[in-house]
This record gives C-alpha cells, sequence and structure tokens, in this order.
C-alpha cells in the first residue's frame, strides 16, 4: 500500500504545482485591455493570408499627427517580423478625405504609391498644396512621370471606387471614431489621444502583435 500512496501523493503535489509553473511562464504583459487597447468582438477577418498578423493603419493625409506618425511607422516596419503584415487604409468620413483617399488609391493604382506617400503628407504640411482638387492631384502625379490622362483614369476606376465602399465597411466594423487608428488582426484597437505618445502607440501594437504570436 505505501507505494500506491507515494504514487498518489507524488500525482497530487504535480498537480498542485503545475498551475504555478504555468503561471510563471506566462507572459508579463505591460499594456491592459480598456486602458490602452479595446477588444473586437467579435473578431473581424483581415485582408491578409492566414499565416500573417496584420497591423492595419487608418489615417488621413491631411491630419499632422498621421502625417508625424509615418516616420515612425517607417523606422519600426524596419524591425518587424516576417510574420508582420502592415497596410495602410486611407479612412473617409468627408468629401476632403475621400479626395486623399482616393489620391492614395489613385496613386496605388498606377504603381507610384511607394515613392509618392511621404511626398503627399510633405505637400499637404510644409508645401501648403492640400490636393484636394482632382486638378492638382494630376499635377502632382506628373512628378512620377504618370499623366494626367492616366491618372484620371485611375481616380474615377472600377477598383478604386470598390476600394471606397470596402474601406466605409471596415471603419464600420472596427468602429473607426479617429485616426491615426491601428488595428491588429482584426481583434484589437489601439487607443489613441491627441496626448498619445508615439513610440509608445507602436510598443502597444507590438505587445499585441507578440499576443497572437503567443496563442498560435
Amino acid at each position: 500500500m505505501k507505494p500506491k500512496s507515494h504514487s498518489l501523493l507524488l500525482a497530487a503535489l504535480f498537480l498542485t504545482a503545475a498551475p504555478v509553473s504555468q503561471a510563471q511562464e506566462a507572459p508579463n504583459w505591460k499594456f491592459q485591455e480598456g486602458v490602452h487597447y479595446d477588444r473586437l468582438v467579435p473578431v473581424q477577418g483581415t485582408s491578409s493570408p492566414p499565416d500573417k498578423i496584420e497591423v492595419a493603419e487608418f489615417f488621413w493625409y491631411g491630419c499632422v499627427f498621421c502625417y508625424r506618425m509615418d516616420a515612425y511607422i517607417e523606422e519600426w516596419k524596419k524591425d518587424q517580423p516576417e510574420e508582420v503584415n502592415f497596410i495602410n487604409i486611407p479612412a473617409l468620413w468627408n468629401t476632403t478625405m475621400e479626395m486623399h483617399a482616393r489620391l492614395y488609391l489613385a496613386l496605388q493604382a498606377v504603381d507610384e504609391l511607394d515613392a509618392a506617400h511621404r511626398d503627399v503628407f510633405r505637400a499637404i504640411h510644409t508645401e501648403n498644396r492640400p490636393l484636394v482638387r482632382l486638378a492638382d492631384q494630376e499635377r502632382f502625379a506628373e512628378r512620377y512621370g504618370v499623366s494626367a490622362e492616366d491618372y484620371r483614369n485611375a481616380f474615377r476606376s472600377f477598383s478604386v471606387e470598390s476600394s471606397l465602399r470596402r474601406i466605409m465597411e471596415l471603419m464600420r466594423r472596427y468602429r473607426i471614431l479617429a485616426v491615426p487608428a491601428f488595428v491588429v488582426n482584426g481583434k484589437y484597437v489601439v487607443r489613441v489621444t491627441p496626448d498619445s505618445d508615439m513610440p509608445q502607440l507602436l510598443e502597444i501594437v507590438d505587445e499585441l502583435v507578440a499576443r497572437e504570436l503567443a496563442e498560435r
């Protein structure tokens, strides 16, 4: 009987110790739900492949916070693991924002977005060029070898119209009310205020990405 009792005792000790061991191994998360980020319920789908963790930034070219944030994002992107897929999404609530969203999507359609993206911010915020009229956008696109006709065709294309409708639907599903806004994997929305520390916002994004990786 003693060996059996000894075995039962060991089993009991193991079961008692297991939660302690697991607790010690649990990540010590720094940021809190309801304070630094909110959880989307239900979780929303993303446009990224299943093996990727999507980080989406909703932005507006006319937003000075977005302009300043973009420089931090460019540096942040260089250090991301291959599992992370970062995407920009131009937000739109009014006519001006729609024109800037069309500018983003049209430049994407003519394969000049990578070259022009930062320049659009600079044109608006440092050169006093609002770029809210089609003619002004056509002249801007000519910097990159895009003719006015080609730009206009892209601006009015079916793909741009479809993208605008999809963006409006995403904003509704993600409950985007201001920019910039960061959505991690269709599950978390980072809280942003006018006083938010830009590097810390990306720290929050990093932790939410780490949470997603830990669940795989």
